[in-house]
């Protein structure tokens, strides 16, 4: 294998390591259908997941300018009074007693005594710390991120938002992976090695160019994200590759306090699966959780005035699935949708969810 061969190689193995989103598994990144409304939900534990982490993999050509990392606020108050952490998808830990003192930040993480949840960016508290310096309890706060989080109005400006602030990136990003990979080559191949040292040093400037859009992001439009925002910057004036995908990486921070549900609602995919699937979650919490029917009770009112706002109420999400293809199943869960025969009563994936009959 020639250099120049081994050199095209390694540049595509890194194109494709950049080409793809670590981010915490209480996360849901949604990615638009082409032009219409419709989105796909990516589940960060799809493809591969660690203990905090999972796998998004982007499109392999950017922009990936439909891409939606969303997250949900990381803490909840159930009707108790009690403080909800979300440690794990759908796993949660109850604390009586808290105070802003309890309340840390540290890297990546959000700190709640002893336990911890994973944030995919820092405006995923940013609610949070507002609510501190107005002088709000804890408990203020955390219904009040939830309430903005699920509002479609907030989600749709949010949306179009970052459509607007975030369009020399959707440009920026094409160039540079077709002048790296398919330019660059060519000139280097047919003009000789001083035109395409130019021309990599054009390609650098257009790197300095999405690097200071990145900048210009953290400082004026998403300001609790700075710090962040900035490392991405350095990284695009540095690394051609992260330039190329700059775009999907500062998507992350623009979507980081909206709630997948409300950019659903937001764009009317009112038939979307995954959000039926999540109202039935909060309609039918599983039995014997205290934690899990806690956070449903504590979302269940804000979750129907967002959907209220679309006319739609959380009983039209509350029917039974289709059983075109099992005309056997008498029965199925009113949480997860599965279909059984006459002899099963309890659902045993959703902890033993008494089963309702077809009518």
């Amino acid at each position: 294998m020639s250099a120049f061969a081994e050199f095209l190689l390694i540049a595509c193995v890194l194109f494709a390591w950049e080409s793809t989103l670590w981010l915490p598994l209480q996360g849901i990144t949604l990615r638009r259908r082409g032009f219409s409304n419709k989105w796909r939900v990516l589940p960060a534990d799809r493809l591969l997941a660690m203990r905090e982490l999972g796998l998004v993999v982007m499109l392999p050509m950017p922009p990936d300018g439909g891409l939606a990392p969303c997250q949900a606020p990381p803490l909840a108050v159930d009707t108790d009074a009690n403080i909800l952490i979300e440690q794990a998808p759908g796993r949660f830990a109850r604390l009586a007693t808290v105070s802003w003192n309890d309340i840390h930040e540290e890297p990546h993480h959000l700190r709640l005594g002893t336990l911890a949840t994973r944030i995919s960016s820092p405006r995923a508290i940013e609610v949070l710390k507002r609510a501190r310096r107005r002088g709000a309890t804890p408990h203020a706060a955390v219904r009040q991120a939830w309430r903005l989080a699920l509002s479609p109005a907030r989600a749709g400006r949010e949306w179009r938002r970052w459509r607007m602030v975030a369009w020399p990136l959707r440009w920026s990003g094409p160039v540079l992976t077709l002048g790296f990979f398919v330019g660059l080559p060519l000139v280097y191949l047919y003009q000789g090695s001083r035109p395409a040292v130019c021309f990599a040093l054009w390609l650098w400037c257009l790197m300095g160019c999405s690097a200071a859009h990145l900048w210009w992001l953290g400082k004026r439009v998403y300001p609790g994200a700075r710090a962040a925002l900035r490392m991405d910057a350095l990284l695009s004036l540095l690394v051609p590759f992260h330039a190329m995908r700059a775009l999907e990486m500062a998507a992350v921070h623009a979507m980081g306090t909206t709630h997948p549900a409300a950019l659903i609602l937001a764009t009317r995919d009112l038939t979307n699966p995954w959000l039926a699937g999540f109202i039935r979650r909060i309609l039918h919490p599983l039995p014997g959780v205290a934690e899990d029917a806690g956070f449903a009770a504590a979302l269940r009112p804000v979750l129907a005035t967002a959907l209220a706002r679309c006319g739609l109420s959380l009983d039209d999400f509350d029917g039974a699935p289709d059983r075109a293809g099992d005309a056997a199943a008498v029965a199925y869960c009113p949480r997860c949708h599965g279909r059984y025969l006459a002899r099963v009563k309890a659902c045993p994936d959703c902890r033993g969810m008494r089963l309702r009959d077809f009518e």
